[in-house]
């Protein structure tokens, strides 16, 4: 079944070469598949120390603002997938502390920026009860927009679990009782959320290879000015192809929002979601289109499985939305011998259920990772993001990042690394069109482990 509010499903975990300073994980610890008497274990991450200079440039109108600064750092990555019978953990976290800039009107505070995920499973086919724990940290662009400092965003750290009930009445049919809970704290003057979900799924093999479900939910949130309940119905099925995967879902979502003044409004809306996977010992290619009704706090217990290889690098908070997505996310590593490639592209239409107002949003990024000796290593990282609103001509935010990186092992587990960052932030908005560029010295000590048992 596709894995909506509630369900256990695991997830694979692909580390791109944008991990930085860290050891990429073998793809066969990836892609392989396991049984539940297998053992999987691979784990990666590094610390690193870095100096370097910034320039920066803003563009006021009629003149250009430029700031050139020395500066120092740390930062550290850690990422792995560990599954041992019927338990499974995935994790990706990555954060920097870099000393603070002065600018020519004002000075900034220290740029610390810290983004991931993770996300523990208990599933067991034979047992009748299922749960799980998830964590997301990510950077909220609401009140700045696109930023090329990250510690110009709030944080936002998000918590979710939930645990199923599963009954089998019948060789063929499983019904499973879930709870979802949900809740995010996040710096600045966003306020926290918290959601609950419910519901039941309902799912019989038809084949071998196929399997046809119907599942129902209810989430509702509180939030300071508003009380909204979400319930959905979707008819699922899903195909194991020799090559991959597809999966399918039809239905649709009513919402309903009480306001403090006792005033009432009701959305309904068709929702739905298409789904298929490629999937060999070398490629991965998943291509997803996803129509909900939600907000963002309704979206704390739904238990949406995170693209641990891209995750965003900022997210925007929204209201209940009608929301539209189209993805398409590709690895491989057929492109050469010693290299590794990636890329994620997606794009969203967000249709507001309380104003009628349309957004969108954009999204890319791409890795590739070239092992050049034993020792040295190219690695190259594009991500672009943009806003728009219905209106506009073209992007109203969008800012293009570049990272290109050679590493050399100087010693076990030790790498040193030349480093060359840019970011090209443009904007229709009152905020003016700023250019960054950054070069780093960076020495990184990382470990790297990997085992595939029985």
């Amino acid at each position: 079944m596709e894995p909506t509010a509630g369900n256990s499903s695991k997830y694979s975990l692909h580390v791109g070469p944008g991990f930085v300073g860290a050891l990429c994980l073998a793809w066969s610890c990836v892609a392989t598949a396991q049984g539940l008497s297998d053992n999987i274990s691979s784990l990666s991450g590094s610390a690193s120390v870095f100096t370097g200079i910034t320039h920066t440039r803003t563009d006021l109108g009629e003149s250009t603002d430029t700031n050139t600064k020395p500066g120092v750092g740390v930062s550290g990555q850690v990422g792995g997938q560990l599954e041992s019978g019927a338990n499974a953990l995935v994790l990706q976290y990555g954060g920097t502390l870099q000393t603070p800039q002065d600018t020519l009107r004002n000075r900034q505070a220290s740029n610390t920026s810290v983004t991931g995920a993770s996300r523990y499973t208990y599933f067991d086919p034979n047992s009748r009860i299922d749960f799980n724990l998830g964590h997301t940290i990510s950077s909220v662009r609401n009140n700045t927009g696109f930023a090329v400092n990250s510690s110009r965003y709030n944080t936002r750290n998000s918590l979710n679990a939930g645990a199923g009930l599963n009954f089998y009445p019948g060789d063929l049919s499983t019904v499973r009782f879930f709870g979802q809970a949900g809740r995010s704290f996040t710096s600045g003057v966003l306020k926290n959320q918290q959601s609950y979900t419910v519901g039941s799924e309902l799912s019989r093999r038809l084949s071998e290879r196929s399997t046809g479900g119907l599942n129902l939910s209810r989430s509702w949130s509180d939030k300071r000015n508003t009380n909204l309940t979400i319930d959905t119905a979707q008819l699922v099925y899903s195909l194991q192809t020799e090559s991959g995967s597809f999966r399918i879902g039809a239905g649709g979502s009513r919402a309903e929002t009480e306001y403090n003044d006792g005033t009432t409004s009701k959305n309904d809306a068709v929702t739905g979601f298409a789904e298929r996977a490629w999937v060999t010992s070398n490629w991965r290619t998943s291509v997803k289109y996803d129509r909900r009704l939600s907000d963002s706090a309704t979206d704390l217990s739904l238990n949406l499985p995170p693209v641990f290889s891209f995750l965003p690098q900022s997210v925007r908070l929204r209201d209940l939305v009608l929301r539209d997505s189209l993805s398409l996310t590709h690895n491989t590593q057929l492109v050469c011998d010693a290299c590794i490639l990636g890329f994620y592209v997606q794009g969203a239409q967000l249709e507001s259920q309380n104003s009628g107002t349309t957004t969108y949003q954009y999204r890319a990024s791409a890795n590739f990772g070239f092992q050049l000796t034993s020792l040295q290593r190219l690695d190259f990282r594009y991500t672009w993001a943009g806003d728009s609103n219905e209106n506009a001509s073209g992007n109203n935010d969008q800012i293009h990042r570049l990272k290109a990186s050679w590493t050399r092992q100087i010693a076990e587990n030790t790498t040193f690394g030349v480093e060359f960052n840019q970011a090209y932030l443009r904007s229709k908005s009152i905020r003016n069109d700023k250019d960054q560029f950054e070069v780093r010295l960076v020495l990184s000590r990382g470990f790297s482990l990997a085992e595939v048992g029985r």
